[in-house]
Order: C-alpha cells, then sequence, then structure tokens
C-alpha cells in the first residue's frame, strides 16, 4: 500500500523573532505548519529551533509532542540546522532518512506530497533534494526573477531559471512512476525536502570555512549529488516579497544597522559557529505561556 503521509521525515522550523513583524510572522507560520502536520498525525515529528526570540508568542502554539529547542543566543539560521543536524538521532524516534527545513516566513498548503518525495528520492540517485516552493514548470515565465516586469508574475515565488553553480538554463525532465515530479538541473535550495546523509556532508564542509556565501552550499551538494527534484505546483510560498522586503526585518535585506540594533544575523554571507558549545534547552511541548519577562517555563533539560 502506498504510503499518504512522509514516514521517515523530520520537520525543523527554524525560528527568530526579536521584533514585531517578525513575531507576527512567526505566529501565522507556526500555526499553519501545526495545522498541516496535525491532518497527517504528524506534529510529534516537528521541531522548532528557537534563535533566542524575544517575542515567545509562537512557542505557546505549539502542541504536544513537538520538540522545544530554545538556544540561549541567536546562532544564525545556518548554524541552528547544523545543530539539528548534529542531535537527528536523538530528535527523531523513528528511522529518519530526511529532513524537510522550513524558513519562518513560508506558509504551506499541504505536506501529503511530501510521501511521494521521499519515494521519489529513493529512486533517483541523482537528486540531492525535492524543491517544493510554488511553481509551475509548464508556466515557469510567471516564475522567473529576470521577467517580474511582465503581468502574472508570482513575485511572491519567484526563482532563478538558471543554475547559480554551473550558469545553465533550467531543464526539467518528467520523473516516470511520480505523477507532477520533474528532474532538473536546478541548484538545490535549503528549504526542501533534504537527504539527512547528504546535508550532514554539506554542513560539515562549510562549517569548516571561515566564512561562505549560500551558492557554496550550492556547489557542495551538487559536487555529491548534481541534480534536484522539482515538485510540480510546489507546497509553500513567502510572506514577504522583494517589494515588501521593508515591512519585515530580515538576515537577507536588512541594513547593518538593523541587523546590530535588532541582534538578527545575516543570511547571504555566513559563518557556522557556536554549535558544539550552544546552550539549548530541549523539551517535549505543549509549552506554557510565556511569564511576564518574556522568558519560557524552566521546565527542560540540556541538549
Amino acid at each position: 500500500m502506498t504510503a499518504v503521509r512522509p514516514e521517515r521525515t523530520l520537520f525543523l522550523l527554524v525560528t527568530c523573532s526579536r521584533d514585531t513583524s517578525r513575531r507576527d510572522m512567526a505566529v501565522t507560520v507556526t500555526q499553519n505548519v501545526v495545522d498541516r502536520l496535525s491532518v497527517l498525525g504528524l506534529t510529534d515529528r516537528l521541531v522548532v529551533f528557537d534563535n533566542a526570540s524575544t517575542y515567545k508568542d509562537h512557542l505557546a502554539l505549539l502542541p504536544a509532542g513537538v520538540h522545544i529547542c530554545a538556544c540561549a543566543e541567536n546562532l544564525g539560521y545556518w548554524s541552528a540546522i547544523k545543530w539539528v543536524l548534529d542531535h537527528v538521532n536523538e530528535l527523531a524516534s523513528f528511522p529518519c532518512e530526511f529532513l524537510y527545513i522550513i524558513e519562518s516566513d513560508l506558509v504551506h498548503s499541504d505536506l501529503v506530497p511530501l510521501a511521494m518525495s521521499e519515494r521519489f528520492l529513493d529512486s533517483e540517485p541523482s537528486a540531492s533534494a525535492v524543491r517544493t516552493q510554488e511553481f509551475s514548470v509548464r508556466h515557469r515565465w510567471r516564475f522567473d526573477k529576470r521577467l517580474r516586469f511582465l503581468p502574472f508574475h508570482v513575485e511572491r515565488s519567484q526563482v532563478s531559471l538558471r543554475n547559480v553553480v554551473t550558469n545553465e538554463t533550467a531543464w526539467f525532465k518528467t520523473a516516470k512512476g511520480f505523477p507532477g515530479m520533474y528532474v532538473s538541473n536546478l541548484h538545490p535550495k535549503l528549504p526542501a525536502l533534504q537527504r539527512v546523509s547528504l546535508l550532514r556532508q554539506v554542513f560539515d564542509q562549510l562549517a569548516a570555512r571561515e566564512g561562505f556565501v549560500e551558492a557554496d552550499y550550492f556547489a557542495e551538494a551538487m559536487k555529491i549529488k548534481p541534480m534536484i527534484g522539482v515538485l510540480d505546483g510546489g507546497l509553500y510560498h513567502s510572506l514577504t516579497t522583494w517589494s515588501d522586503r521593508g515591512s519585515v526585518i530580515s538576515g537577507s535585506y536588512a541594513s547593518a544597522g538593523q541587523l546590530v540594533d535588532t541582534g538578527y544575523l545575516p543570511t547571504r554571507v555566513c559563518r557556522i559557529q557556536g554549535v558544539e558549545t550552544a546552550q539549548v534547552d530541549c523539551r517535549i511541548g505543549p509549552e506554557t505561556e510565556p511569564g511576564s519577562d518574556g522568558k519560557l517555563s524552566d521546565n527542560s533539560h540540556r541538549g
């Protein structure tokens, strides 16, 4: 019988809410993820890694079974993922082969197709991951960031249709036996269905560097597996766009002054650090309501 839900995937939501714009977005995304996983009975396979949020409203939305990993300092997005990769065996009570990464501005319409995505990766050894961002292979021009001036452009999910590493134009080949799935030469993205084993290799390489950019991740992943899967239609879109980037403070678009004032870290130019010495309190939800000082209740163990 074909599985109707992903059985070998751990879900990871990384949050860091240090201003009201990010607080509101984290609440929306957290509720959305919980709703989607609840339908599948998979809330106990969700890990929320919180990077020292000063606004913790989103944590109060987490139901029983969710793994809450609260870090005492903001390690940054990449270091948070590295910490989870290092602790997958402790966080997953099942044979975990895949990690599904959810960024704190992404809203999902569905998670059921991840079951087929697992099987696709089983059958396609050249694919490093499955892209699940909102997208149409047939109408790909609507998502091409170079064509944002055209009508019907989908700005909330615009992508590059050239491989950033090879500079090749994107192509898509039907994956036989997997409706709506394509094999593509596009570079991988972090918010996607990822192979845990491959991601560990890549992050170990990046952690050894003094610094890196996102394209370095693309290149290292492609050295191991040069292709990806693309789920036609996709599962998520972003709550923020290039046009309204000023409405939310982010590590990608904020000025250096904004980052210093809020305590956010840049995500385009990165460094993995502090993972081994990080003070991370891990507990199983539900989370208690934050007190008046904004701190979580002290019913945790040291991770």
